[in-house]
């Protein structure tokens, strides 16, 4: 299992080594901000630098901006699951290390270069062997960083922890400015923790399939109808998501945010509100609209404050269906504009 690069920071910290100050935003506006700040998408692919996902900021403005950007932008093709804002550090040199699991010799693989940065896999100054090996060939300063890496790498049964780059600052302190962890998926039954902040873990139903019309609903039996009439409207569902009963804002934002990182561009929302407040919804669609507008929502909101949640909607220019049958008509009548505008 991949980890997110602000999770595998929170774990560096916990175990003595330094990491820049950081700001964690899942949602814009941000509620907290770093300045000057470098400004990284959270997707599980390298090559973030290279792909644009990672931007820096000296002021309020630009913060706002590229915070915006990265959190739309899909880098890869993966869409992020946040953004980490850090405070910029000075840099006087960078290097690299990492460990592998090499699963034939039931060992770990240490690697060390004292060129570290974007372009390591140009560098020819790597050394390559076993902890005892790296350990007594680094430099001096390094001699109580290795430890801390390897017993992160054991406790945590990594197959994979890098570090590139690690930042020697203007004083001479060695700081992680990046961090790649994978955690072995046999031994995640020890390693409750990783899968805290992953897309695995939601406060709603979610099954991924194979089609591409994103379904929302709230209760098994209405997201069920709903992916029934998109199938007889002859598409097919990417996923089954039940938001439940008294679904609040965070619930609705996260269901939302988990479809665009899947690359889906088209959401019918289909919610009953019982428990569930209907212009809670409302806002909270007014709040994914707003950083994105590429994505169509269908919608249909009935239910508990079902008027207050039309009128939300309405004011912005979003139309909320009076039945399932309209909504998927609705559906049924764009995709073919789509496919004719294509043609």
């Amino acid at each position: 299992m991949k980890i997110h690069e602000f999770v595998g920071k929170k774990i560096l910290k916990e175990y003595g080594i330094n990491v820049p100050e950081s700001v964690f935003i899942k949602n814009f506006p941000p509620e907290k901000g770093i300045i000057p700040s470098v400004i990284k998408s959270q997707v599980l692919v390298g090559g973030r630098m290279k792909s644009g996902g990672v931007l820096f900021a000296d002021n309020g403005e630009e913060f706002l901006r590229n915070t915006e950007i990265l959190l739309k932008k899909p880098i890869k093709g993966e869409f992020p699951y946040g953004v980490l804002a850090e405070e910029k550090i000075k840099i006087n040199h960078e290097y690299y290390i990492s460990a592998v699991l090499n699963r034939e010799k039931r060992s770990e693989e240490w690697i060390f270069s004292e060129e570290g940065g974007i372009e390591i896999e140009n560098s020819e100054n790597i050394k390559k062997g076993s902890y005892e090996e790296i350990l007594n060939t680094v430099p001096e300063k390094f001699r109580t960083f290795l430890p801390k890496l390897k017993k992160i790498f054991n406790e945590k049964d990594l197959t994979l922890l890098e570090i590139n780059p690690v930042a020697e600052d203007t004083s001479g302190n060695l700081t992680a400015l990046d961090c790649v962890m994978h955690v072995d998926d046999n031994a995640l039954f020890r390693q409750p923790w990783a899968k805290k902040f992953t897309e695995d873990d939601h406060d709603f139903h979610y099954v991924e399939l194979d089609g591409n019309i994103g379904i929302i609903g709230c209760g098994a039996g209405i997201v069920m109808a709903t992916m029934d009439a998109v199938k007889n409207a002859g598409y097919s569902p990417a996923n089954f998501l039940d938001i439940g009963g008294g679904a609040d804002k965070e619930t609705t934002l996260n269901a939302l945010n988990l479809l665009k990182s899947k690359n889906i561009k088209i959401t019918v929302m289909n919610i009953f509100g019982g428990i569930t407040k209907c212009d809670v919804i409302a806002n909270s669609i007014l709040e994914f609209k707003e950083i994105n507008k590429d994505i169509k929502l269908f919608i249909r909101l009935t239910g508990t404050n079902e008027e207050e949640a039309g009128i939300i909607l309405e004011k912005n220019n979003i139309k909320n269906y009076k039945d399932l049958d309209e909504m998927i008509n609705a559906l049924d009548i764009f995709l073919k504009k789509e496919v004719h505008n294509n043609d």
